[in-house]
């Protein structure tokens, strides 16, 4: 409590204080520290995260913490780059802070695990941040987002479609990561650092327009500040926690259906792969708000985390959709998960070897792709959608992929080979024979009748399971992309 008195008395006689006092609620109301907590925040230079460590400094002892900074150069800005590297150093130096400077080559990472940029940064930041923890005992990671974040990620997410869960935007607490600034806009962090006399780094690339988020920040949110309400970062903040709010009761009604439709059904199979039984008649009773949640708790049971960034929206209506469907029904999922109905159950089982019922042959009909829309076929569903292309680097999905919707010369169709199919292989136009293809790929004889194939008149975009065509490749000079996922229905 002494600590906690002598905090509030700092903040309330020290200039600027009214920012200092939010921050120190915001981590009291939030349980973000305890006295004896090593923190390592993420310093990149920049207002918010200079504005972080300084009051992380300020309070450090009257929290009864220790500070580390981690700093990551990510090899892209060149000298400036370096620049901003060195004013963290020095700004850490001048206040016996403990600073770890990494120096990473995210374009190469980024084509290395082939995503974009931002998140290839992101994604190094916070390998370092764990290197750091777990050489010197770090307890929690702090990160500086603010409340124009939270409003940005909000309307990022909303275009976007994503659900309740993308909607509810930044948690201030999220394991061991903890955002203080999350209660101060970017103004009032930028007002405060001014008043305090306290310097800082601009990164110029924050001024362009590349990225979605930079759009939203530039050029979205001031016009809706300027024609709408001046407080809109404020309210779309206030709607965010708010969501995250009605997030938390739908995990915690999920949670408590799954104990009683699954209650202890759940184990190792004799062939060794991990099964989690549901109830379909209670699940399907389930209000429909709260079914996507208790399937996407059953998959967290069976599947790494990172393996449910791949289940999306289509897969849970389709999950749902196989739940009403007579015994013996199934559908593959991300993470190696199979859904199969199976008497009174929707059985959930994870490993190599799991199975439902015999895989059913594919038609020999041609089926149009709906665009956009979805369309089923044979066991297979296939859902597309087409979006403008922003220059956006596409990922690597085996069955999600990407097309330039404006070189598909006629109607898209779904089928089995046919004599004449030929697929463009080299950048420069090179084709070669369906079946010379699958020969070279070495794909077993019985199998390729039975290959599903996207295809524009005789020319094939996709088969699918393997590579697409050359042909209909994203480029820079794409303008409109064809998306097209395929799952087992």
């Amino acid at each position: 409590m002494k600590r906690a008195d002598s905090a509030n008395s700092y903040s309330k006689r020290y200039n600027g204080g009214r920012a200092m006092e939010k921050v120190l609620d915001y981590i009291r109301k939030n349980g973000m520290l305890k006295e004896g907590d090593r923190v390592i925040a993420g310093v990149s230079g920049g207002a918010d995260s200079i504005c972080l460590l300084f009051l992380l400094d300020r309070y450090r002892e009257a929290l009864g913490i220790s500070v580390e900074v981690v700093h990551m150069e990510h090899g892209i800005r060149g000298k400036e780059s370096l620049e901003d590297a060195a004013f963290v150093e020095n700004f850490c130096r001048e206040r016996k802070i403990p600073c770890h400077v990494f120096h990473r080559d995210v374009p190469s990472l980024a084509r290395k695990w082939k995503c974009s940029e931002e998140e290839a940064g992101r994604r190094a930041r916070y390998e370092a941040f764990e290197e750091i923890c777990e050489k010197y005992g770090g307890t929690k990671i702090a990160v500086a987002h603010n409340r124009n974040d939270q409003a940005e990620t909000l309307l990022f997410h909303l275009v976007r479609g994503s659900g309740l869960s993308g909607l509810s935007g930044i948690r201030p607490v999220r394991g061991k990561i903890i955002r203080p600034l999350l209660c101060l806009t970017r103004e009032e962090i930028e007002g405060f650092l001014k008043e305090e006399g306290i310097s800082f780094r601009t990164d110029a690339s924050n001024l362009e327009t590349d990225y979605a988020r930079n759009r939203i920040r530039l050029n979205i949110l001031p016009l809706l500040r300027e024609e709408l309400n001046p407080r809109t970062c404020e309210h779309l903040a206030e709607t965010a926690e708010r969501l995250a709010l009605a997030e938390d009761y739908l995990e915690a009604q999920a949670e408590e259906a799954v104990k009683k439709l699954a209650g202890r059904r759940k184990g190792r199979t004799e062939d060794g792969s991990m099964e989690l039984l549901l109830e379909r008649k209670g699940f399907l009773e389930e209000p429909e708000a709260l079914k996507a949640y208790v399937l996407r708790h059953c998959l967290r049971e069976l599947a790494p985390e990172n393996a449910l960034y791949n289940v999306s929206a289509i897969h849970l209506a389709a999950i749902t959709e196989l739940a009403g469907k007579q015994s013996g029904r199934s559908l593959d999922l991300p993470g190696e998960v199979r859904a199969y109905t199976e008497g009174v159950f929707l059985v959930f089982k994870k490993g190599k070897k799991a199975s439902g019922r015999k895989e059913e042959e594919k038609p020999d009909t041609a089926e149009e792709l709906e665009i956009p829309g979805s369309v089923r076929y044979g066991k297979y569903r296939f859902a597309a959608s087409v979006f403008p292309y922003k220059s956006e680097i596409i990922p690597e999905n085996r069955y999600t992929k990407w097309f330039d919707y404006d070189t598909i010369k006629s109607t898209v169709q779904i089928r089995p080979r046919r004599s004449g199919d030929f697929l463009t292989v080299t950048a420069s136009g090179g084709r070669k024979t369906l079946k010379k293809y699958l020969i070279d790929e070495k794909i077993p004889a019985g199998e390729r009748d039975r290959l599903c194939l996207l295809a524009d008149g005789s020319h094939i975009l996709w088969v699918v399971g393997h590579r697409i065509s050359e042909a209909y490749k994203v480029t820079e000079k794409t303008s409109r992309v064809l998306k097209v996922q395929v799952m087992e229905d």
